[in-house]
């Protein structure tokens, strides 16, 4: 409902924005550049509504799809997380093990043993959390990405503090 009212709102300042533009163009164009920025502005406003939709949703598919993009922004820093530990890594092999190309070798090796095992356990866990929801699809969905974002968070947090940068 709000998130309705506010974007009438915005499409009524819009228009008489343009309006004005209109009136304006022959004129003063300084008026004109202040009223094409405060037309910037309130599209920006209308995208940050947007976003905030997903703190007040009313239907669990608004939900569901805000939970999906909340899993996508946490996975992605989590695979960042991963490459920069990868790189950190390689850049500690260079300065402390130039004569041991096997120790880097084998951390590496247990790092990727180590992501593959907190996978399957970050997936189990998941699964058990929206088990009872298991039977509605939306809802089960929702839960899972919420899981798998807090988790994935969690492990990237993890994965930083892994050979911390100097």
């Amino acid at each position: 409902m709000y998130m309705f009212i506010g974007c009438a709102w915005m499409l009524c300042l819009a228009v008489l924005c343009l309006i004005k533009m209109f009136r304006c163009w022959m004129g003063n164009h300084h008026v004109v550049s202040r009223l094409i920025v405060a037309f910037i502005v309130s599209s920006f406003s209308l995208v940050s509504a947007a976003e905030d939709a997903c703190l007040e949703n009313a239907s669990s598919a608004q939900i569901a799809k805000c939970a999906e993009v909340e899993m996508k922004k946490a996975d992605a820093e989590l695979n960042e997380s991963y490459k920069a530990v990868i790189e950190r890594a390689g850049s500690r092999y260079i300065f402390q093990y130039q004569s041991q190309p096997e120790i880097n070798k084998a951390f590496l090796g247990k790092l990727k043993d180590s992501q593959r095992a907190w996978i399957k356990l970050r997936d189990t866990n998941c699964s058990l959390e929206g088990f009872e929801n298991e039977w509605d699809k939306v809802s089960y969905a929702a839960d899972m990405n919420r899981c798998v974002a807090r988790m994935s968070l969690e492990r990237a947090k993890y994965l930083d503090a892994i050979i911390p940068a100097r």
